[in-house]
């Protein structure tokens, strides 16, 4: 009973990471395609846009408001493999809720904000993603018994890391200083939430080949 209650776990979290992570892949494409097809719209500027950008009265906004909140309640429910990644995955979470309910500013022009909330809480969201993958990802990386494995896995977290960082940060500067660039910023968020779901992927990936979570379950760690 116990070792399918454990496998009952154990597929629920893989499950849960594995369907994050679809889910932000096809968040930009859901946006474009379907603003298109479904809206009539050009592709935006950003995915922020989409909240805002109508035609006829109808809009891409309960999906780009629903993906947000599905990721937002996912981060916050997830436990993480220590205290402080969990409360990181958590406060990453409320983030992720706060870039639904504080949208962009629209229709502005030079008097937008060059820092608004919905701005503040998205870098916050994927700061919080990449404080996870460098500074929480050792905790079970060690749990691999091959220093060249952990050192690739450890490779791999970097990179995703600085892509969480750098994809925000490219956004804000090219939103805030190049507005002429049309969607340029649209395909460094896009890039920006792939680097997202890669993690999980990855993160999903070294799990099973540590075996950690089972560990866990089996009290051997």
């Amino acid at each position: 009973m116990n070792d399918r209650l454990d496998k009952h776990v154990l597929g629920t979290y893989l499950s849960l990471r594995i369907g994050v992570a679809v889910i932000a892949v096809c968040f930009p494409f859901l946006l474009w395609i379907g603003g298109r097809i479904y809206v009539g719209l050009p592709l935006q500027d950003s995915m922020s846009a989409y909240y805002h950008a109508t035609v006829d009265g109808r809009s891409m906004r309960d999906w780009f408001v629903g993906i947000l909140f599905a990721v937002g309640v996912f981060l916050y429910l997830y436990k993480g493999y220590s205290r402080i990644e969990n409360y990181v995955l958590n406060f990453a979470g409320v983030m992720a809720l706060g870039i639904a309910i504080f949208p962009m500013e629209w229709a502005c022009g030079e008097s937008c904000a060059k820092l608004s909330l919905h701005g503040s809480c998205a870098i916050l969201f994927f700061v919080c993603i990449a404080f996870v993958c460098v500074r929480c990802s050792p905790d079970t990386l060690r749990l691999l018994e091959d220093p060249e494995v952990q050192a690739r896995y450890r490779r791999r977290y970097q990179v995703l890391a600085v892509l969480m960082i750098v994809s925000p940060a490219i956004a804000w500067l090219v939103n805030t200083l190049f507005r002429q660039y049309g969607s340029l910023v649209f395909y460094v968020e896009a890039a920006g939430i792939f680097a997202f779901a890669a993690y999980w992927l990855t993160k999903s990936r070294e799990i099973a080949l540590t075996e950690s979570e089972a560990r866990v379950l089996r009290g051997e760690i």
